[in-house]
């Protein structure tokens, strides 16, 4: 059973309608903030490789996660690998790398800037990018969802 099932703000989406290269990228953060990088790093690379996601996505995936470790950098919700729903700030992630690869990243560093300090937004936009190009050059194009207006939404209802 999911412990989070109930918890935080909810995206309209469930996993499975997401692509199976998003799907692929929320489970492996999913494990990763389970698990950490040693603990998270064979599954992911695994899940990766049945999505068709190069190897060479797991460097800046794990430099874009890493960010979050860094002092005052706030948690996102992320939720179980089992959770049949998408958290909103799950769905922000996805938005941001989606909007990186439409050209648009204002409103990928946007979307970080209410969890990371300056510094490491700075790095996790450059991450994004970086896992962009990767997914560029494999054809993978994941699809603006825009959950930047749910987030929105619910900083204003805090």
């Amino acid at each position: 059973m999911c412990e989070t099932v109930g918890e935080g703000r909810p995206s309209p989406w469930t996993v499975m309608d997401l692509t199976a290269a998003e799907r692929a990228l929320l489970t492996g953060v999913r494990q990763w903030f389970r698990a950490g990088t040693a603990g998270a790093m064979a599954s992911m690379r695994i899940g990766l490789n049945i999505a068709g996601v190069p190897n060479t996505a797991l460097l800046p995936l794990f430099a874009l996660l890493g960010t979050f470790a860094v002092a005052n950098a706030a948690k996102p919700e992320v939720r179980c690998p089992a959770c049949a729903r998408v958290s909103a700030d799950e769905a922000a992630m996805l938005d941001a790398l989606a909007a990186i690869q439409g050209g648009d990243s204002e409103t990928a560093a946007q979307l970080f800037d209410r969890w990371l300090p300056v510094v490491a937004l700075c790095m996790a936009t450059d991450a994004l990018r970086e896992l962009a190009g990767i997914l560029d050059a494999a054809r993978i194009y994941l699809p603006r969802r825009r959950p930047a207006r749910l987030v929105a939404m619910a900083l204003a209802a805090e």
